[in-house]
């Protein structure tokens, strides 16, 4: 895992232009241009923004996209969780369609834990999977997830893990 950099940017185009990406992460009616996922991202990789994007790699090559951030005020509310807790948000993808299932996206989300409890210092961390996603929600389930409750008009669920786990 590494910070993701303005150079990927490109490789974020080709991930979020991939069907098997939109059908989860993003709008396959809509996809992204070149420039819509510079303005998106250029300011999350500058710091100018409270998500922080990260890259997974493989064997030196990068395989997935990761990102984390604080949930915000109105996160915690609707969620029912007390201002006092440290709760974290994270979003993911396998951006190479052919490393599905393969034990990668258990591996990386394993890692990506591991950094935001011990380096960020949550409590817990939260992810919402579509309904329709059973391969992410059977991955999050493997590395102890667990369903909270349907959320976005019962389209997602949504699911947690606490450090304790």
């Amino acid at each position: 895992m590494r910070k993701m950099s303005h150079e990927d940017l490109k490789l974020m185009s080709k991930w979020l232009n991939t069907k098997e990406v939109l059908e989860f992460f993003g709008d396959p009616d809509a996809p992204l241009s070149t420039i819509q996922i510079r303005e998106k991202y250029g300011p999350r990789i500058d710091g100018a923004v409270a998500v922080e994007p990260y890259i997974a790699e493989t064997e030196g090559k990068p395989f997935a996209f990761m990102q984390c951030y604080r949930l915000t005020d109105e996160d915690y509310k609707s969620y029912g969780y007390s201002i006092e807790e440290t709760i974290y948000g994270i979003d993911q993808f396998i951006g190479e369609p052919a490393l599905f299932s393969k034990g990668y996206g258990t591996q990386m989300l394993t890692e990506f834990l591991s950094f935001v409890f011990n380096e960020k210092g949550a409590d817990a961390v939260t992810v919402d999977p579509e309904l329709t996603n059973p391969r992410a929600i059977r991955c999050y389930e493997k590395c102890g997830f667990q369903k909270i409750k349907k959320i976005n008009g019962e389209r997602k669920w949504l699911m947690e893990i606490t450090r304790e786990r």
